[in-house]
């Protein structure tokens, strides 16, 4: 649940982590998560935005993010998870390869016709058109 700062009847103001950078080093299988933090003033019951403006940067290492637990609700149930950190890593590379796969469309084959070989009994004369 991301940080409420305020909240009234009419608008909650959150700080939101609207982007997330995850700048992974495949030689070291590390490198940082940067959580890009903006101020939202917004009303969740009509989802209207008054505001948004940026707020803050974090950055953490990845080794740090899969150390730790993780509390998640499960949106169906409502009961709430403990899961270990090495998932999240697993569910991001299981993502990329998906969106991979989907994007890369198939090379298609080209049925290539064999072109007969040039030589002096294929030379035709010029044809001469009226």
């Amino acid at each position: 649940m991301p940080p409420i700062i305020s909240e009234s009847p009419s608008n909650t103001i959150e700080a939101l982590a609207t982007r997330i950078e995850v700048q992974w080093d495949f030689r070291t299988n590390d490198g940082p998560v940067l959580f890009f933090f903006d101020r939202v003033d917004w009303d969740p019951a009509t989802n209207h935005v008054f505001s948004r403006e940026y707020d803050r940067t974090l950055r953490l290492q990845i080794a740090d993010l899969l150390d730790g637990e993780y509390a998640i609700t499960d949106p169906v149930t409502g009961e709430e998870l403990l899961e270990p950190g090495w998932k999240l890593m697993a569910l991001i590379k299981a993502a990329t390869d998906r969106t991979w796969l989907n994007a890369s469309v198939p090379a298609m084959s080209v049925a290539v016709q064999e072109q007969p070989s040039v030589g002096a009994d294929h030379v035709r004369e010029p044809v001469t058109l009226p």
